[in-house]
């Protein structure tokens, strides 16, 4: 159903239902009867046409913004070039990334689909076809549907009219999906007329006309349908910046945030998700034995785990085993392409779990069991462990000053896990809390001179003692001091789409870095990697949680080595552990990051104490209180 806050000045509408109020539409076509209503109408607008637009192609490709029943939009065919198919996407992201989809190299091709006629609409000149297919977010319920958009200008100056018109690709009405309304065709039509000495300012009217079916009622159904397109449209409008400098807008892609979908494309992580949502949310949330509200939970960890699905298709060219003809052929190739993963602080244990089902090998430890871990089956129970992560500087200092004891105590309670894991390694961070920052350091630690890849996803700030800490701001550039004394952040009343979303992005950008706790954390967590030797990528993840950051590690070092070996050009350095000398020289980095970072809490010994400390009140005596490594 439409969704979105009412932006219209409800003063001018007329009260009355959408059929007594019906009228014939200006949108005049051959052999066709468009109506339109008063009430379908909003004058008084001050929008210019190429914010109108911009709001136009961002629409087109988020109808998700209309109707909650769709995920989004895939580009079929654009006559101007300029959207891409998903299958483009892909290509453009490969790169010299592993492009080959395991199982199916085609998945996301499909057959050309031809864009229904244009209509010749008097007074205007058509410009521009886009075909696109509306993609449910349920598809055992709904199917996609096809719909051609053609867009019409006319006039210049001093009055220009601007009109998209919708077609589904139908033969009867019943073939429509519930989330299209019960019409043949719908428009949206933007009459504005430039500003002037005479007549002032710019002033615009947007209005929405539909083509009915001859036998179909005008239902209440209908006419919110309706009403809502118009004010998302109007909504929207507001928060879309005009071009200065062209009549369209730069971007056309309807994705404003350079960090959102800049790894994976956002399709082929959705119809993951799409296909995990169907084969384990039910069960999932049926047997759900936590306190924990399960939809939030069970949700999220599944669009991670589809991310993840994606992007290790991306790095290592491996597809789940169900995706491959042979289950068992696909089971033998992931173990020979799939290094393993390792999810630290685990918590619920659902990410292992589907994961494992969908034939990925790894484990997940967390410092207390969960009770959901028992509603897994004995084999995946086998992956997950109790135990609390105490790093390996710290074991070394404590052992260093002659506190043995305070470990041999400590594995009297709880196992102590190494951090040491197979060579390559995926680490899996989410939510980890304590273990956010040691996250890089983890991966260096582990292989000094090949750092396992992983994926962090931040929440809660802590030093590297595990003691609640919000890090300071990165040193600004030359270039971002001037945009923060010469730009402040807008509050949003003008218009400008940036500066009205700025106070709900910022802690995403780099000026969100200098002013949030969130910020400066994920700042540090990237810092800390690339020190270690990694490069380190970060992007929005499509979860419900508003501690969505993405941190990437090792993606394209992986990529670049498989092509290396694919190119017979592997070296021994790839396959074999470096000796004990070389091994010390690599670690000597990753010991002053940690001495340089544990300095504020007295040396790495008084940190190491600090880290036991919370460990001990864990598991010895005080409850679940704060726990490092635990999500």
């Amino acid at each position: 159903m439409p969704r979105g806050k009412n932006v219209r000045d409800l003063a001018r509408l007329s009260g009355r239902p959408l059929a007594e109020t019906l009228e014939r539409s200006s949108v005049t076509i051959k052999s066709e009867e468009w109506l339109t209503a008063s009430d379908l109408h909003e004058p008084g607008l001050q929008f210019t046409p190429e914010a109108i637009h911009g709001m136009e192609m961002y629409l087109l490709a988020n109808p998700n913004m209309n109707s909650s029943h769709l995920f989004r939009a895939d580009i079929l065919l654009d006559s101007w070039g300029v959207l891409k198919t998903p299958r483009e996407k892909e290509q453009q992201f490969a790169g010299n990334a592993i492009s080959n989809r395991a199982g199916d190299e085609t998945e996301t091709e499909t057959d050309p689909v031809e864009p229904l006629p244009v209509k010749e609409i008097p007074g205007f000149k058509h410009q521009r076809t886009i075909v696109r297919r509306l993609i449910p977010r349920n598809i055992n319920l709904d199917k996609p549907l096809d719909q051609t958009c053609h867009f019409y200008e006319s006039g210049g100056t001093p009055r220009k009219q601007m009109l998209v018109m919708y077609r589904p690709h139908v033969e009867q009405k019943e073939d429509l999906p519930w989330y299209h309304p019960v019409i043949r065709a719908w428009a949206s039509l933007y009459d504005y007329t430039y500003p002037s000495e005479e007549d002032g300012p710019g002033c615009g009217t947007m209005s929405v006309h539909f083509l009915p079916y001859a036998s179909e009622p005008i239902s209440t159904r209908l006419e919110r349908i309706l009403s809502a397109l118009l004010n998302a449209q109007i909504r929207l409008a507001r928060l879309t910046p005009p071009s200065p400098s062209s009549s369209h807008p730069p971007d056309e892609t309807g994705n404003s945030n350079p960090i959102k979908d800049n790894i994976i494309p956002k399709h082929l992580v959705q119809n993951t998700y799409a296909r995990l949502k169907c084969t384990y949310a039910t069960e999932l949330l049926e047997k759900w034995v936590e306190e924990t509200e399960p939809e939030k939970h069970v949700f999220e960890d599944l669009l991670i785990t589809a991310f993840l699905i994606e992007l290790w298709r991306n790095m290592y060219g491996v597809a789940p085993s169900s995706e491959e003809e042979g289950e068992e052929e696909g089971q033998m190739r992931l173990e020979n392409s799939f290094p393993g993963f390792v999810d630290i602080a685990c918590g619920n244990g659902v990410l292992v779990y589907v994961l494992s089902q969908e034939g990925y090998s790894g484990r997940g430890f967390d410092a207390r069991r969960r009770k959901t871990w028992d509603i897994f089956p004995d084999q995946i129970q086998a992956r997950l462990q109790e135990a609390v992560y105490i790093p390996p500087p710290f074991v070394e200092a404590v052992r260093k000053a002659g506190n043995d004891e305070l470990l041999r105590d400590l594995e009297q309670h709880v196992e102590i896990h190494p951090g040491v894991f197979p060579r390559n390694t995926f680490i899996i961070s989410n939510h980890a809390d304590e273990l956010t920052v040691w996250t890089p350091l983890m991966a260096a630690l582990s292989c000094p001179d090949s750092p396992s890849p992983f994926l962090s996803i931040p929440c809660c700030s802590h030093s590297l003692s595990g003691a609640r800490y919000r890090y300071p701001p990165p040193k600004l550039t030359k270039k971002q001091h001037h945009l923060e004394e010469n730009e402040p952040i807008d509050d949003g009343s003008h218009g400008d789409l940036k500066a009205l979303r700025a106070r709900k992005q910022l802690e995403r950008t780099d000026a969100g870095m200098h002013s949030s706790m969130y910020g400066t954390l994920t700042a540090k967590t990237m810092a800390v990697a690339l020190e270690a030797g990694q490069d380190v990528e970060k992007t929005i993840l499509r979860i419900p949680s508003t501690r969505n950051l993405g941190v990437v590690g090792g993606r394209k070092r992986v990529i670049q080595q498989y092509n290396h070996r694919q190119a017979g050009v592997s070296s021994n350095q790839e396959i074999h552990q470096p000796a004990a000398g070389r091994r010390v020289d690599l670690l000597r980095p990753i010991e002053e990051i940690v001495r340089r970072e544990c300095a504020r809490e007295g040396g790495v010994l008084a940190a190491a104490l600090i880290w036991i400390e919370r460990v001990k009140k864990l598991h010895v005596g005080q409850g679940k209180g704060n726990q490092p490594g635990s999500s």
